[in-house]
Protein backbone atom coordinates (compact mmCIF):
# COMPACT_ATOMS: atom_id res chain seq x y z
CA UNK A 1 0.00 0.00 0.00
CA UNK A 2 1.84 3.50 -0.58
CA UNK A 3 1.53 6.09 1.56
CA UNK A 4 -1.48 8.22 -0.55
CA UNK A 5 -3.72 4.58 -0.47
CA UNK A 6 -3.04 4.94 3.47
CA UNK A 7 -4.54 8.30 3.08
CA UNK A 8 -7.38 7.56 1.23
CA UNK A 9 -7.69 4.59 3.28
CA UNK A 10 -8.09 6.61 7.04
CA UNK A 11 -10.11 9.28 5.26
CA UNK A 12 -12.75 6.76 3.91
CA UNK A 13 -12.52 4.96 7.22
CA UNK A 14 -13.66 8.53 8.76
CA UNK A 15 -16.28 9.04 6.54
CA UNK A 16 -17.86 5.40 7.64
CA UNK A 17 -17.29 6.50 11.27
CA UNK A 18 -19.69 9.26 10.59
CA UNK A 19 -22.32 7.02 9.30
CA UNK A 20 -21.88 4.38 12.13
CA UNK A 21 -24.29 3.85 15.03
CA UNK A 22 -21.42 2.68 16.69
CA UNK A 23 -19.61 6.17 16.65
CA UNK A 24 -20.95 9.03 19.09
CA UNK A 25 -20.41 11.88 16.70
CA UNK A 26 -22.40 10.38 13.36
CA UNK A 27 -24.92 11.52 11.46
CA UNK A 28 -27.66 9.90 13.03
CA UNK A 29 -26.52 11.07 16.31
CA UNK A 30 -26.07 14.39 15.17
CA UNK A 31 -29.71 14.23 13.77
CA UNK A 32 -31.31 13.37 17.18
CA UNK A 33 -29.50 15.74 18.94
CA UNK A 34 -30.38 18.87 16.63
CA UNK A 35 -34.52 17.16 17.63
CA UNK A 36 -33.05 16.98 20.87
CA UNK A 37 -32.36 20.43 20.81
CA UNK A 38 -35.04 21.89 19.05
CA UNK A 39 -38.03 20.55 21.71
CA UNK A 40 -35.95 21.99 24.68
CA UNK A 41 -36.14 25.20 22.43
CA UNK A 42 -39.53 24.52 22.01
CA UNK A 43 -40.54 24.16 25.80
CA UNK A 44 -37.87 26.65 27.18
CA UNK A 45 -38.56 29.73 24.53
CA UNK A 46 -42.36 28.83 22.91
CA UNK A 47 -42.21 31.99 21.09
CA UNK A 48 -38.40 32.79 20.57
CA UNK A 49 -37.70 29.32 18.58
CA UNK A 50 -35.74 31.47 15.80
CA UNK A 51 -33.46 33.46 17.32
CA UNK A 52 -32.26 30.49 19.00
CA UNK A 53 -31.92 28.20 16.52
CA UNK A 54 -29.63 30.64 14.82
CA UNK A 55 -27.48 30.73 17.62
CA UNK A 56 -27.36 27.13 17.19
CA UNK A 57 -25.89 27.44 14.02
CA UNK A 58 -24.44 30.23 14.26
CA UNK A 59 -21.16 30.75 12.15
CA UNK A 60 -19.71 32.67 15.15
CA UNK A 61 -19.55 29.38 16.66
CA UNK A 62 -19.23 26.61 13.92
CA UNK A 63 -16.37 29.07 12.11
CA UNK A 64 -14.79 30.32 15.38
CA UNK A 65 -10.80 30.01 15.19
CA UNK A 66 -11.42 27.47 18.09
CA UNK A 67 -13.56 25.59 15.99
CA UNK A 68 -11.39 25.43 13.15
CA UNK A 69 -8.27 24.32 15.07
CA UNK A 70 -11.36 20.99 16.47
CA UNK A 71 -11.51 20.31 12.73
CA UNK A 72 -8.08 20.16 11.72
CA UNK A 73 -6.84 18.28 15.13
CA UNK A 74 -9.81 15.88 14.54
CA UNK A 75 -8.42 15.06 10.89
CA UNK A 76 -5.04 15.33 12.59
CA UNK A 77 -5.73 12.34 15.51
CA UNK A 78 -7.31 10.45 13.24
CA UNK A 79 -3.84 10.02 11.07
CA UNK A 80 -1.64 9.76 14.64
CA UNK A 81 -4.08 7.17 15.86
CA UNK A 82 -3.86 5.06 12.92
CA UNK A 83 -0.32 4.77 12.62
CA UNK A 84 -0.11 4.02 16.41
CA UNK A 85 -3.21 1.39 17.30
CA UNK A 86 -1.93 -1.20 14.93
CA UNK A 87 1.20 -0.84 17.44
CA UNK A 88 -0.69 -1.09 20.39
CA UNK A 89 -2.36 -4.20 22.24
CA UNK A 90 -5.70 -5.08 21.22
CA UNK A 91 -8.97 -5.81 23.41
CA UNK A 92 -8.85 -9.18 22.16
CA UNK A 93 -5.47 -9.81 23.39
CA UNK A 94 -5.32 -8.13 26.43
CA UNK A 95 -8.70 -10.20 27.34
CA UNK A 96 -6.93 -13.45 26.33
CA UNK A 97 -4.57 -12.60 28.19
CA UNK A 98 -6.32 -11.63 31.08
CA UNK A 99 -8.41 -14.89 30.71
CA UNK A 100 -5.25 -17.46 30.97
CA UNK A 101 -4.20 -15.40 33.79
CA UNK A 102 -7.16 -15.46 35.63
CA UNK A 103 -7.73 -19.39 36.08
CA UNK A 104 -5.58 -19.42 38.97
CA UNK A 105 -7.57 -18.02 41.13
CA UNK A 106 -11.18 -17.43 39.39
CA UNK A 107 -11.92 -21.49 38.85
CA UNK A 108 -13.11 -21.06 42.70
CA UNK A 109 -15.31 -19.01 42.84
CA UNK A 110 -17.20 -21.65 40.19
CA UNK A 111 -19.76 -21.82 37.61
CA UNK A 112 -23.31 -20.02 38.33
CA UNK A 113 -26.27 -21.14 36.61
CA UNK A 114 -28.60 -18.38 35.52
CA UNK A 115 -30.76 -18.19 32.43
CA UNK A 116 -29.18 -16.53 29.88
CA UNK A 117 -31.30 -13.62 29.51
CA UNK A 118 -30.51 -12.33 32.98
CA UNK A 119 -26.82 -13.09 32.67
CA UNK A 120 -26.71 -11.03 29.58
CA UNK A 121 -28.86 -8.02 31.37
CA UNK A 122 -26.30 -8.04 33.97
CA UNK A 123 -23.32 -8.27 31.80
CA UNK A 124 -24.90 -5.63 30.24
CA UNK A 125 -25.44 -3.16 33.01
CA UNK A 126 -21.78 -4.34 35.04
CA UNK A 127 -19.81 -3.54 31.98
CA UNK A 128 -21.97 -0.01 31.43
CA UNK A 129 -20.79 0.91 35.56
CA UNK A 130 -17.25 -0.11 34.86
CA UNK A 131 -17.21 1.69 31.88
CA UNK A 132 -18.99 4.75 32.85
CA UNK A 133 -16.91 4.91 36.28
CA UNK A 134 -13.34 4.25 34.68
CA UNK A 135 -14.26 7.18 32.39
CA UNK A 136 -14.64 9.40 35.52
CA UNK A 137 -11.71 8.64 37.03
CA UNK A 138 -9.18 8.60 34.21
CA UNK A 139 -11.10 11.86 33.62
CA UNK A 140 -10.11 13.43 37.22
CA UNK A 141 -6.76 12.20 37.00
CA UNK A 142 -6.51 14.08 34.24
CA UNK A 143 -7.16 17.30 36.18
CA UNK A 144 -5.84 16.24 39.51
CA UNK A 145 -2.45 14.95 38.07
CA UNK A 146 -0.38 18.07 36.54
CA UNK A 147 1.58 15.81 34.40
CA UNK A 148 -1.54 14.14 32.79
CA UNK A 149 -3.23 17.63 32.61
CA UNK A 150 -0.67 18.79 30.51
CA UNK A 151 -2.21 16.85 27.95
CA UNK A 152 -5.73 17.30 29.10
CA UNK A 153 -5.81 20.97 28.49
CA UNK A 154 -5.45 20.40 25.10
CA UNK A 155 -9.64 19.76 25.15
CA UNK A 156 -9.97 22.41 27.43
CA UNK A 157 -8.51 25.23 25.27
CA UNK A 158 -11.74 25.45 23.22
CA UNK A 159 -13.09 28.78 22.80
CA UNK A 160 -16.20 27.38 21.66
CA UNK A 161 -17.84 24.20 22.04
CA UNK A 162 -19.04 21.90 19.19
CA UNK A 163 -19.91 18.71 18.87
CA UNK A 164 -16.35 17.96 17.20
CA UNK A 165 -14.37 19.56 20.61
CA UNK A 166 -15.20 15.87 21.96
CA UNK A 167 -12.50 15.34 19.69
CA UNK A 168 -9.99 17.76 20.62
CA UNK A 169 -8.03 15.87 22.45
CA UNK A 170 -4.04 15.04 22.39
CA UNK A 171 -2.66 11.52 20.95
CA UNK A 172 -1.38 10.55 24.16
CA UNK A 173 -4.73 11.05 26.02
CA UNK A 174 -6.26 9.19 23.36
CA UNK A 175 -3.55 6.09 23.73
CA UNK A 176 -5.02 6.21 27.33
CA UNK A 177 -8.11 6.41 27.17
CA UNK A 178 -7.44 3.22 24.31
CA UNK A 179 -5.76 1.43 27.30
CA UNK A 180 -8.93 2.08 29.44
CA UNK A 181 -11.30 0.71 27.12
CA UNK A 182 -9.41 -2.45 26.86
CA UNK A 183 -8.96 -2.57 30.35
CA UNK A 184 -12.87 -2.71 31.14
CA UNK A 185 -13.50 -4.86 28.55
CA UNK A 186 -10.30 -7.56 29.45
CA UNK A 187 -12.10 -7.03 33.16
CA UNK A 188 -15.86 -7.32 32.25
CA UNK A 189 -15.36 -10.13 29.83
CA UNK A 190 -12.89 -12.44 31.87
CA UNK A 191 -14.88 -12.41 34.84
CA UNK A 192 -18.32 -13.59 32.87
CA UNK A 193 -16.86 -15.81 30.79
CA UNK A 194 -15.40 -17.51 33.91
CA UNK A 195 -18.25 -17.51 36.09
CA UNK A 196 -20.92 -17.67 32.61
CA UNK A 197 -19.48 -20.28 30.14
CA UNK A 198 -21.17 -19.69 27.16
CA UNK A 199 -23.69 -16.91 27.85
CA UNK A 200 -21.81 -13.85 27.76
CA UNK A 201 -23.43 -11.45 25.33
CA UNK A 202 -24.58 -7.45 25.25
CA UNK A 203 -28.16 -6.27 25.12
CA UNK A 204 -27.69 -3.59 21.85
CA UNK A 205 -29.07 -1.57 19.26
CA UNK A 206 -28.11 -1.10 15.97
CA UNK A 207 -24.42 -2.87 17.48
CA UNK A 208 -24.09 -0.61 20.07
CA UNK A 209 -24.66 -1.30 24.36
CA UNK A 210 -28.31 -0.31 24.99
CA UNK A 211 -27.34 2.22 27.53
CA UNK A 212 -24.76 3.69 25.03
CA UNK A 213 -27.41 4.10 22.27
CA UNK A 214 -29.82 5.90 24.40
CA UNK A 215 -27.23 8.21 25.96
CA UNK A 216 -26.43 9.06 22.33
CA UNK A 217 -29.97 9.38 20.99
CA UNK A 218 -31.05 11.49 23.87
CA UNK A 219 -28.49 14.28 22.84
CA UNK A 220 -24.96 13.46 24.21
CA UNK A 221 -23.58 15.58 21.41
CA UNK A 222 -25.41 18.45 22.90
CA UNK A 223 -22.54 17.91 25.62
CA UNK A 224 -20.09 19.84 23.31
CA UNK A 225 -22.61 22.93 22.09
CA UNK A 226 -23.87 26.25 23.66
CA UNK A 227 -27.52 24.60 24.20
CA UNK A 228 -27.78 25.21 27.49
CA UNK A 229 -30.00 22.10 28.39
CA UNK A 230 -30.15 20.59 31.93
CA UNK A 231 -31.92 17.95 33.47
CA UNK A 232 -33.11 20.15 36.57
CA UNK A 233 -33.56 17.77 39.67
CA UNK A 234 -32.34 14.35 37.83
CA UNK A 235 -29.00 16.29 37.49
CA UNK A 236 -28.33 14.20 40.88
CA UNK A 237 -28.24 11.35 38.94
CA UNK A 238 -27.52 11.84 35.52
CA UNK A 239 -24.71 14.44 34.00
CA UNK A 240 -26.62 16.91 31.35
CA UNK A 241 -25.30 19.03 28.62
CA UNK A 242 -25.04 22.00 31.03
CA UNK A 243 -22.94 19.78 33.36
CA UNK A 244 -20.64 19.54 31.07
CA UNK A 245 -20.63 22.38 29.76
CA UNK A 246 -20.01 23.94 33.60
CA UNK A 247 -16.99 21.59 33.45
CA UNK A 248 -15.50 23.77 30.28
CA UNK A 249 -15.74 27.24 31.92
CA UNK A 250 -13.00 29.41 32.82
CA UNK A 251 -14.62 30.66 35.74
CA UNK A 252 -12.20 29.22 39.45
CA UNK A 253 -15.42 28.63 40.96
CA UNK A 254 -16.10 25.50 38.46
CA UNK A 255 -12.67 24.15 38.24
CA UNK A 256 -12.54 20.48 38.87
CA UNK A 257 -16.45 19.55 38.77
CA UNK A 258 -18.20 16.84 36.97
CA UNK A 259 -16.17 14.92 35.68
CA UNK A 260 -18.99 12.54 34.49
CA UNK A 261 -20.25 11.10 31.76
CA UNK A 262 -23.50 9.59 32.13
CA UNK A 263 -24.00 8.99 35.82
CA UNK A 264 -23.71 11.78 38.26
CA UNK A 265 -23.22 9.14 41.11
CA UNK A 266 -19.37 8.76 40.72
CA UNK A 267 -19.08 12.91 40.83
CA UNK A 268 -21.05 12.94 44.16
CA UNK A 269 -18.94 10.38 45.81
CA UNK A 270 -15.94 12.01 45.22
CA UNK A 271 -17.37 15.98 46.13
CA UNK A 272 -16.80 17.12 42.33
CA UNK A 273 -20.91 17.22 41.76
CA UNK A 274 -21.75 20.52 40.51
CA UNK A 275 -25.54 21.56 39.41
CA UNK A 276 -25.97 23.41 36.38
CA UNK A 277 -28.58 26.40 35.55
CA UNK A 278 -30.73 26.71 32.00
CA UNK A 279 -29.65 29.99 32.05
CA UNK A 280 -26.06 30.17 33.25
CA UNK A 281 -23.17 32.21 31.00
CA UNK A 282 -20.15 30.56 30.96
CA UNK A 283 -16.73 31.50 29.17
CA UNK A 284 -14.82 28.48 27.94
CA UNK A 285 -10.93 28.08 28.32
CA UNK A 286 -8.33 27.84 30.34
CA UNK A 287 -7.64 31.48 30.73
CA UNK A 288 -4.01 31.32 29.44
CA UNK A 289 -2.34 31.99 26.14
CA UNK A 290 -2.21 28.19 25.45
CA UNK A 291 -5.35 28.68 24.21
CA UNK A 292 -4.44 30.81 21.27
CA UNK A 293 -1.93 28.50 19.97
CA UNK A 294 -1.94 26.50 17.02
CA UNK A 295 -1.70 22.60 15.93
CA UNK A 296 1.96 22.42 16.36
CA UNK A 297 2.28 23.86 19.81
CA UNK A 298 -0.78 21.72 20.85
CA UNK A 299 0.99 18.72 20.34
CA UNK A 300 4.59 19.83 21.01
CA UNK A 301 4.06 22.02 24.49
CA UNK A 302 2.16 19.74 26.58
CA UNK A 303 5.48 17.30 26.54
CA UNK A 304 7.31 20.47 27.88
CA UNK A 305 4.49 21.35 30.36
CA UNK A 306 4.69 17.76 31.99
CA UNK A 307 7.96 17.58 31.58
CA UNK A 308 8.56 20.90 34.24
CA UNK A 309 5.97 19.07 36.21
CA UNK A 310 7.93 16.56 36.58
CA UNK A 311 11.17 18.51 37.73
CA UNK A 312 8.97 21.41 40.25
CA UNK A 313 7.96 17.81 41.41
CA UNK A 314 11.32 16.41 42.09
CA UNK A 315 12.68 19.14 43.20
CA UNK A 316 9.92 19.53 46.07
CA UNK A 317 10.95 16.07 47.13
CA UNK A 318 14.58 16.74 47.29
CA UNK A 319 15.66 17.77 50.29
CA UNK A 320 13.66 14.34 52.06
CA UNK A 321 15.52 11.95 49.66
CA UNK A 322 18.53 14.21 50.22
CA UNK A 323 18.25 13.42 53.96
CA UNK A 324 17.02 9.73 53.66
CA UNK A 325 20.66 9.74 51.63
CA UNK A 326 22.39 11.12 54.39
CA UNK A 327 20.65 8.95 56.92
CA UNK A 328 21.26 5.81 54.91
CA UNK A 329 25.33 6.72 54.48
CA UNK A 330 25.59 7.45 58.16
CA UNK A 331 24.02 4.52 59.45
CA UNK A 332 26.27 2.11 57.04
CA UNK A 333 29.53 4.20 58.50
CA UNK A 334 28.38 3.73 61.88
CA UNK A 335 28.09 -0.10 61.41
Amino acid sequence: MTYLDWLLSVLQQTLVDLQSAQKRVSIWYLASAFIVAVGFYAWRYPSQIKPHLKILFSPNVWWHQSARLDYVIFFANRFIMALLSPRLPSSVLLTTWLYYQSQNWLPSLGELSLPTAYVIALFTLCYFLLDDFSRFYLHRLLHKWPILWAFHRVHHSAKVLTPITVFRTHPVEGVLFFFRSALVQAMCITFFVSVFPGQVSLYTVWGVSIFTFVFNVLGANLRHSHVVLSYGRWEKWLISPAQHQRHHSSAIEDYDCNFGVVLALWDRVFGSWKQADWQQKLVFGTNTRFDEKGLLNMYLEPFQYAFESMKRRLFAKMPAIIMILVSTTSLFYTT
